[in-house]
């Protein structure tokens, strides 16, 4: 049975280059924040959850930036 990889919120942080603060922020604001569990009275993400969701908004910001008109970004 493969063992889920888990991360700490710095790691978290680290991995999508943004604050806590950010990330706290986002979690109240984006429905597709991953979900943080608690083991051990320590709260942990998902590894592949973590790294879905930063795909999904690297992808985002791509599209986005992709719609503006030229000289915009």
């Amino acid at each position: 049975m493969k063992q889920i990889e888990r991360i700490t919120t710095q790691e978290f942080c680290n991995q999508s280059k943004q604050s806590k603060t950010t990330l706290w922020r986002k979690s109240k604001t984006d429905p597709t924040f991953p979900k943080a569990e608690f083991i051990f009275n320590k709260k942990l993400y998902r590894q592949d959850a973590v790294t879905a969701w930063i795909e999904a908004q690297v992808q985002a910001e791509q599209t986005h930036n992709n719609l503006l008109p030229k000289g915009a970004a």
